[in-house]
């Protein structure tokens, strides 16, 4: 999965969108071996990966904010 160098600021709440949308995310995160239909420890890896980012972003706001 590439990681986005760009800023994601779309702000719309996922909820709003429809099961259609997702298709991308649903197939590549899909196992058919699996009894809930994912590979968990991909998709977790994933989400764990994400919440690293946010992490590090968050943290360099903040020192760049500290500073100010």
């Amino acid at each position: 999965m590439p990681i986005r160098k760009e800023p994601l600021m779309n702000n719309i709440d996922p909820l709003t969108k429809s099961k259609e949308e997702y298709t991308d995310l649903i197939d590549r995160l899909g196992s058919p071996d699996s009894p809930v239909g994912i590979d968990a420890q991909y998709t977790h890896a994933v989400i764990i990966a994400y919440l690293q980012q946010i992490t590090a972003r968050l943290e360099a706001i903040e020192q760049r904010l500290a500073r100010e």
